[in-house]
């Protein structure tokens, strides 16, 4: 009796299974449709402004027909929020970028500035050294100079004196 219980409750039983399989397909494409903007606006931010900007793309030249049966309507609704959930998030990631991007430019100029203020720095101390070594220079020539002529007035003195 069973037997012929699932024999004749077959069609029944996989005609059940086909529109359990029909609609979790059409849930399982609106679910999808629905991901996308949960994933572009997770917290982690790894979705960049191109990547939104594709997934927009993608999300607009996706097709909404007959094919959702009686699903079409909450695909198209599924759509259309999902789309503006993306715009948003596009243009708060456009602006976050841009920061970051600013950020970059102002961080690489303070480089740039610090580089340039240890440059001179290193340019003045040559220069100071140079200048030191060079009055230095000059002092000890200034003293051999003088050196040479005292002594060289005592050697007249002594050739002088011996005369």
């Amino acid at each position: 009796m069973e037997l012929l219980q699932d024999e004749i409750r077959k069609p029944l039983t996989d005609f059940e299974q086909v529109e359990k399989d029909r609609v979790a397909k059409h849930e399982h494409h609106i679910a999808t449709i629905r991901m996308v903007s949960t994933l572009a606006t997770a917290a982690d931010g790894e979705w960049t402004a191109l990547t939104i900007k594709e997934a927009i793309e993608t999300l607009e030249n996706k097709v909404i027909d007959s094919s959702f049966e009686e699903y079409k309507e909450q695909a198209k609704l599924a759509k259309f929020e999902t789309l503006e959930v993306l715009r948003k998030a596009l243009g708060v990631r456009e602006k976050f970028e841009a920061e970051q991007a600013e950020l970059e430019r102002l961080r690489i100029a303070e480089q740039q500035r610090i580089q340039q203020e240890r440059e001179a720095q290193i340019a003045r101390e040559a220069v100071e050294k140079a200048t030191c070594e060079a009055e230095e220079k000059a002092r000890f020539e200034a003293e051999r100079v003088q050196r040479e002529k005292l002594e060289a007035e005592q050697r007249e003195a002594r050739l002088k004196a011996e005369k």
